[in-house]
């Protein structure tokens, strides 16, 4: 196993400040210029033609009548089309009211001047639908991750809800939980469906296609729950999840890496592979080398009372066979793999914003995050650079 060194360069400025103004991720475009989602329609995208050293903004005009909305996520194709699943802000609710829970997918073949929507009719992507549908459909703050097939399928996942999903008791352990599930289309967009269920529990999916082999995909993501029939909630949290006990915490609410087989068809879970509380958010990056770079936030390690924001990364350079630790052979383990630190904090009452740490790779071993201070709201970006010795 290669030892491998994680170097800061530099930071940029991209925008600021703005307590809203956020990442959920950061594509290339064909031509070779980066594509940053900053999740709001005003200012919308940042794109750089220069790898990342200057950023300009790109609004985004949706028709009116959606009202505000939440761009969950940005991914071009191939053929340079911008695709885009959003939803109503779930704030500024009055007494009473209720959360529009509509789900849009758009997309433009201008470089974002103009948009073709339509709505996501999710509900009928249950099993039991018309008569049993789900009923929510989560992307706000889930930033899904598209997925485009050789044969030009393309697919994403999100989180839907039956009516009784709070109800982990029932009997029926198919029908509680935030159900990840897989949606796809064959025809450029026209119609969805083909769903199929990536984990009963996950949420915030970021997905990673092996480069020698499109069928094989691996799943980085967030399992939340409660305890089901037959489990104990503290046990789970002193034993499994290594954090300690608090009334009313979901006793799972992990970072969790998955594996597809069957190009996303079934996913199970990756062994030892359960990862703190609360990391998660992630970047999953695996490129034609092998080399495979996982971003996400530190979470909580066993007996703190706090979950870390600070951003993490973890390497393999063999397509996740073993991970890099620290010695010679490299581990199995994902869990085990070292948390080089990517962004830190540095005074103790310094915090980051919830921002997802959006990373592309430059070339060779360089990369380009994104990061968030409380303290200022500005929007950064970080060069960073793995050094890797045999």
């Amino acid at each position: 196993m290669a030892k491998v060194q994680l170097r800061i360069e530099e930071d940029v400025m991209i925008a600021g400040p703005s307590e809203t103004l956020g990442s959920s991720n950061m594509v290339y475009h064909p031509d070779g210029s980066i594509w940053l989602n900053t999740t709001l329609t005003d200012p919308g995208f940042f794109r750089s033609v220069d790898q990342g050293r200057t950023w300009e903004a790109v609004g985004v005009k949706f028709d009116a009548s959606l009202g505000r909305q939440d761009i969950a996520s940005l991914y071009i194709a191939r053929d340079g089309t911008l695709w885009t699943v959003h939803q109503a802000f779930d704030t500024g609710l009055a007494p009473g009211e209720e959360l529009d829970v509509r789900v849009y997918i758009s997309h433009s073949r201008d470089e974002a001047k103009s948009w073709s929507t339509q709505e996501l009719d999710y509900g009928s992507f249950a099993p039991g639908a018309p008569a049993d549908p789900y009923v929510k459909m989560e992307v706000t703050a889930c930033h899904p991750n598209f997925i485009e097939r050789p044969d030009g399928t393309l697919m994403f996942s999100a989180s839907m809800r039956y009516e009784d999903w709070d109800q982990f008791k029932q009997a029926d352990q198919k029908r509680p939980g935030i159900r990840d599930v897989m949606i796809r289309t064959t025809d450029g967009g026209r119609t969805w469906g083909d769903p199929t269920v990536v984990h009963q529990h996950a949420t915030e999916t970021a997905y990673a296609v092996d480069p020698n082999d499109a069928d094989h995909i691996i799943a980085a993501t967030r399992i939340q729950r409660f305890a089901l029939p037959g489990e104990d909630d503290v046990q789970i949290m002193r034993d499994v999840t290594a954090v300690p006990y608090k009334s009313g915490t979901y006793c799972y609410k992990n970072g969790l890496l998955l594996e597809s087989r069957d190009g996303g068809r079934t996913f199970a879970e990756v062994p030892d592979a359960l990862f703190g509380f609360g990391s998660y958010r992630w970047t999953a990056l695996w490129d034609a080398d092998d080399l495979m770079v996982l971003v996400s936030f530190a979470g909580q390690e066993v007996g703190e009372d706090w979950c870390s924001s600070d951003h993490i990364v973890r390497v393999s350079v063999n397509g996740g066979r073993t991970w890099d630790d620290g010695t010679e052979g490299g581990t199995t383990s994902p869990c085990r793999a070292t948390k080089h630190l990517l962004v830190g904090t540095k005074k103790k009452d310094e915090v980051y914003s919830s921002v997802v740490a959006a990373t592309v790779r430059l070339e060779g071993h360089r990369f380009l995050s994104i990061y968030k201070y409380k303290q200022d709201w500005t929007l950064m970006g970080r060069f960073w650079r793995l050094e890797i010795a045999d």
